[in-house]
């Protein structure tokens, strides 16, 4: 899907957390091939990667982290942050997982998935 919006011209940010949240849901492991797509990611024709940068992007982080949820959800918090700091939607095929949290002002773009 973020594919096809990159061949759309959509201007897209991932956020590095984002890509650790789904690294880890993949096990460490290649099996399903999945890995080599999120690592075509970063070669986005409209795309970038969303880093933490450093000292001031973590303490950055975990203030969006207390404001978002007291969950913590930290790839969340990431990229409520990236999209305040960018002035951007933020991009779901769930709108309502984002509904209990504090989002700052930032918007959610509920997106129809492709593939169903």
């Amino acid at each position: 899907m973020l594919f096809e919006l990159d061949e759309r011209g959509l201007q897209l940010v991932l956020p590095a957390l984002v890509v650790a949240a789904v690294a880890a849901e993949m096990g460490g492991s290649d099996e399903t091939g999945f890995l080599p797509a999120v690592r075509r990611i970063a070669r986005l024709k409209h795309g970038t990667y969303g880093p933490l940068g450093g000292f001031d992007d973590a303490l950055d982080l975990g203030q969006t982290a207390t404001r978002v949820s007291d969950k913590r959800l930290w790839q969340d918090a990431h990229t409520v942050m990236l999209a305040q700091r960018e002035s951007a939607d933020i991009l779901t095929l769930n709108a309502c997982r984002w509904s209990d949290l504090e989002l700052d002002g930032v918007r959610i773009a509920e997106i129809a998935d492709p593939d169903e």
